[in-house]
């Protein structure tokens, strides 16, 4: 097994944070680099670690193979981002890698790039208008000045509807996960439904805030929008037990 560091920056055992598999304990392996330069509401990407200023790699094959025998009582596998299907021989060595054990995989994407995995679930968080950024803003993580140039690349990017077909259809299980800012997304999640063909019962809307405080205040409301239109609710389990703490 290759003994090369790999974009992965981030490693480590957790319980699920979000959507149809939230609290079931997983293995979480994160890539770094992504295409889009998320700017919501009230916060930023919430890795910004793997998009706006992405962190060299730490992790070779051996070490990720070392890191699932240490935890054989885990029997689920995440690969987040950043964007995951950016790299698609190393998305394919690490799913083998968790199939090896019979573990349940996750892909979470943005849905810049089609790529078919072994996956079993395909979690989906297209990006809608809400997170575009905002040229002369200041990005908080790495002081950058956030640029035309920057919102120009996540616009070419964050609606790849033929990648997102592809992905849906390519996979057994899917979810579509957009992060919700205020009422008026829900016109956008809409169309976003009908150009891929999903149906409420598998969107599940998370509300956006990278501090509890947010989620709390938009919470209410749409958790009230959901049951009024019949879409799954999903919270943010790790920021409303650990905050904005990393590795957990």
């Amino acid at each position: 097994m290759s003994d090369k560091v790999l974009p992965i920056n981030e490693m480590y055992t957790c319980l699920q944070g979000e959507g149809k598999l939230m609290g079931v304990p997983h293995i979480l392996i994160r890539v770094s680099g992504c295409r889009l330069r998320c700017q919501f509401a009230d916060s930023f990407c919430d890795t910004p670690y793997s998009s706006w200023k992405p962190e060299k790699g730490k992790f070779t094959y051996q070490d990720v193979d070392k890191f699932f025998e240490k935890h054989p009582h885990i029997h689920h596998t995440m690969i987040t981002g950043g964007g995951p299907t950016l790299h698609g021989k190393m998305l394919q060595k690490l799913c083998e890698i968790a199939k090896k054990r019979y573990h349940h995989i996750t892909i979470e994407t943005e849905g810049s790039e089609f790529v078919s995995t072994m996956g079993d679930l395909i979690s989906l968080s297209p990006k809608l208008s809400n997170s575009t950024p905002k040229p002369g803003t200041t990005m908080p993580f790495t002081g950058k000045i956030v640029t035309e140039k920057d919102k120009e690349k996540h616009e070419k990017w964050r609606c790849n509807y033929e990648a997102m077909k592809q992905l849906i259809e390519h996979h057994p299980d899917y979810q579509l996960k957009p992060v919700i800012s205020s009422e008026e997304d829900l016109e956008e999640v809409k169309e976003l439904q009908k150009i891929l063909d999903v149906p409420n019962h598998m969107v599940y809307l998370m509300p956006e805030g990278l501090e509890r405080n947010q989620l709390n205040e938009r919470r209410k409301w749409l958790t009230e929008l959901c049951t009024r239109e019949g879409y799954n609710f999903t919270d943010r389990l790790h920021i409303i037990v650990y905050g904005d703490e990393r590795g957990v």
